[in-house]
């Protein structure tokens, strides 16, 4: 599905717009004219289904050369190793998430809790990722005509990353799982979580110009993605917390 003329969704799951296995996140490709930038990788469950929206938006799984990895969670990275085999892309993300994905005890730990609650069905896997290229905050990720600047922002996760450019004359935060529509966090109790980082990582975001808010989760904002951040910033500054997804 087509968000600009280079940003496309080519996944959405049950907490989304439905579009392709129920357990994926949003998944977004980034066409830079000199390759393809995959923000998150969905949860592994049908990668064919993905593949086929990114043919059906006239892309080729063959010219992604980076796959962007916002946090360890497994809706957003288990699909990353087998696309990046397919097509040779390199795998990043933060150093926090990057030794989380490596972890093979702490991800099967966390996997039997999410197993447990429901979330996921008994035989579910997260494979570790041992070869995790990282990006510092601050750094650029950039290809052909694109450059976004990584935001490491502490609070769903220890170490979440948004990215954060311009792309068709639009201010975009691609924002993985720590800001939504209308304000709305994503605030669960797993071994990571970090509160009073999450408000200061969201008073850093509001202070960004954002055109476009494309989340990991439920329906992108296309225009005043910024009105959503300064939402959930402002319930911070009192002292309260945004209304979260879960």
């Amino acid at each position: 599905m087509k968000l600009s003329d280079h940003i496309s969704l080519i996944a959405s799951g049950d907490n989304g717009l439905s579009m392709t296995n129920g357990l994926d996140c949003n998944v977004y490709l980034v066409d830079t004219g000199e390759g393809l930038l995959m923000i998150d990788a969905g949860a592994g469950v049908d990668n064919d289904a993905i593949e086929r929206e990114m043919i059906r938006d006239g892309y080729r799984l063959a010219d992604v050369r980076w796959i962007v990895i916002t946090h360890a969670h497994a809706d957003h990275a288990v699909g990353a190793p087998a696309f990046a085999a397919k097509c040779g892309a390199e795998i990043v993300t933060s150093p926090h998430e990057a030794d989380v994905l490596s972890c093979q005890e702490l991800l099967e730990r966390t996997m039997e809790e999410y197993i447990a609650a429901g979330f996921y069905p008994a035989a579910y896997r997260f494979p570790v990722m041992s070869s995790v290229q990282t990006l510092q905050d601050g750094e650029r990720l950039e290809l052909g005509d694109v450059s976004l600047q990584a935001l490491v922002t502490p609070g769903h996760t220890g170490g979440c990353l948004c990215l954060y450019g311009k792309i068709d004359d639009r201010w975009v935060l691609f924002s993985g799982d720590v800001v939504f529509f209308d304000g709305y966090i994503n605030l669960i109790s797993i071994f990571d979580v970090d509160l009073l980082g999450y408000k200061q990582s969201m008073a850093r975001l509001a202070a960004l110009e954002v055109d476009m808010l494309l989340p990991g989760h439920r329906q992108p904002l296309l225009r005043r993605g910024g009105a959503a951040i300064q939402k959930a910033a402002a319930a911070f500054k009192r002292f309260g917390v945004p209304p979260s997804i879960c």
